[in-house]
């Protein structure tokens, strides 16, 4: 006889007359037990570029047993299977961070909006990291690639690892209306998962989510985050701090060294601000960076070296193809365009756009520009200015007519006759060589040029920027091996603790071509990086 009579099919009795317990789990809502200490386990992370054992953190939850005792001659009892026998039986709220997997260690329809728990180990996440497949983050002296586990990471302190930033998201809207004050949709494709529609989302915004599943997480995105209490694990302090732009002072002065710390100056603007307009004034010594951030630091460019910068502008005919043309949606895009909507355009956009760079309302320009359109012959459109606005200095140059053959000689026999007539050892000469390439170039005229500097006390930095095809780039790359080589072989600029720089560019594109003329970089961006749920 099995199991001391036990009735051995459904409906026969319970014939041992003794009273059992309940072989089923709790079938109530909800969840009966959570280890509120986490386990720890020593593992091993491998990722694209690195491998290493850290503390991985996970939570452990369990649905009990039944506490309701069987009767003797029963095979059952009635009502549900619960865990507890107690007139008001205690279970967990059933959200579960969707980050990390840790449950809301409040009770079970608890009124609070936000869901609270300790966090642990980003089991559900994985690195997307702004640009190509090739990126880096670097987080704790700890190297990611897109697509490497969030895992060595906890919800409730990687927000500190990365200071301020920007968290990452699957896009809600179907039409592209996700822009908004804490929010950015992502037009380029990103992995993980590139071909689902992401946005950068702030720090508040992303915590307001977290937690939250089906009805209640949908209705988060149509409802003003203030008719939400955020449960949020950092201080009021670094939330302050995490809802502020993440971009960086390019000025050196802020970078460490072997025996100080960096001391970065941040953008004082709120993240996914519109671009500061450049007039803005600040109470102290801030000023507005060409893209649009606003320090509350001195501008770098006025701590630089000073410069005489001589642009030489290719003006014949081939400027006047339409292959390349201004940039859009700039303040200056209509007048250019009226004149020029060519090549010429192009040129003029990204030269504003260096005016507009190195320009501080109300004070004193320390550079000087001179500005020489060429075709066949010559001509000093600006000369040794130092007063004039970027809007000025545009007008002056905007209506400049095209005319018929190329002369590179007699354009760097210009420039030389500018920077010998306005020489300063206050200022360094710069020179800036722009043309579709169509031309041939004399050794002897690109070493009198680069000479004469020399001579008169400083190397100069020349840079050649090809507007065409590239089958026409000899010249000007020939132009720049020679003023390197001077450059290299010049006593060295006591004034200077740098190497005076010459380069060439292929400019194949009007923002690439800007991006030339703005080779001082304004502001520090940092690639944006953040784990995402996978």
């Amino acid at each position: 006889m099995g199991d001391h009579l036990h009735g051995l099919l459904d409906g026969e009795f319970h014939l041992c007359q003794q009273e059992h317990t309940c072989p089923y789990e709790c079938e109530a809502q909800g969840i009966c037990e959570v280890n509120t200490e986490p386990r720890s386990v020593e593992t091993t992370f491998t990722g694209t570029h690195e491998t290493f054992q850290f503390t991985k953190y996970t939570q452990i939850a369990n649905r009990l047993r039944c506490a309701i005792p069987i009767a003797p001659g029963d095979l059952g009892h009635a009502g549900p299977h619960v865990h507890s026998t107690a007139a008001h039986i205690f279970h967990y709220c059933e959200a579960k961070c969707e980050n990390c997997g840790y449950i809301c260690h409040l009770p079970l329809n608890h009124p609070q909006r936000e869901h609270e728990t300790k966090h642990g180990s980003m089991q559900n996440t994985a690195w997307a990291i702004e640009g190509n497949a090739d990126a880096i983050v670097e987080v704790q002296g700890r190297k990611y690639a897109a697509r490497d586990a969030g895992t060595p990471h906890i919800c409730s302190s990687v927000c500190t690892q990365l200071g301020r930033h920007a968290h990452i998201d699957y896009c809600r809207s179907q039409d592209g209306s996700c822009q908004s004050n804490e929010s950015v949709h992502i037009k380029e494709r990103m992995l993980p998962s590139p071909d689902r529609g992401k946005d950068w989302i702030s720090h508040k915004l992303f915590w307001a989510r977290t937690g939250f599943k089906g009805e209640v997480l949908e209705a988060l995105v149509t409802m003003a985050l203030t008719d939400f209490l955020l449960k949020d694990p950092y201080s009021g302090g670094e939330q302050t701090e995490f809802a502020k732009c993440d971009v960086q002072c390019a000025g050196k002065e802020h970078e460490g060294t072997a025996t100080t710390a960096a001391r970065p100056s941040f953008c004082t603007l709120p993240i996914f601000h519109p671009p500061q307009p450049l007039n803005w004034t600040s109470a102290g010594n801030g000023y507005v960076s060409a893209d649009g951030h606003a320090f509350d630091c001195v501008n770098p460019n006025n701590m630089r070296q000073a410069f005489h910068v001589i642009f030489v502008l290719d003006r014949s005919s081939s400027m006047n193809r339409s292959d390349r043309r201004p940039l859009p949606n700039t303040p200056s895009t209509t007048l250019i365009s009226r004149h020029n909507n060519n090549r010429f355009g192009a040129v003029l956009s990204a030269l504003h756009g260096f005016w507009l760079s190195r320009y501080t309302t109300g004070a004193t320009r320390r550079d000087s520009y001179t500005v020489v359109v060429f075709s066949q012959r010559s001509q000093v459109i600006v000369n040794n200015d130092f007063t004039s606005t970027p809007d000025q200095l545009l007008n002056r140059v905007v209506t400049t007519p095209a005319s018929v053959g190329t002369y590179f000689d007699g354009a760097l026999k210009t420039a030389q006759t500018s920077m010998e007539t306005h020489w300063t050892n206050d200022r360094a000469p710069v020179i800036i060589f722009l043309s579709d390439g169509e031309c041939s170039v004399s050794d002897t005229v690109v070493f009198d040029i680069c000479n004469r500097a020399v001579a008169l006390g400083k190397p100069l930095s020349f840079h050649a920027v090809s507007f065409g095809d590239n089958r026409w780039s000899q010249s000007l790359r020939r132009m720049v091996t020679i003023a390197d080589q001077v450059s290299k072989n010049a006593p060295k600029d006591p004034l200077s603790l740098q190497p005076v720089p010459c380069g060439y560019t292929d400019a194949m594109d009007t923002i690439k071509l800007a991006e030339t003329f703005l080779n001082i970089a304004d502001s520090l961006q940092k690639p944006k990086a953040s784990l995402i749920r996978t």
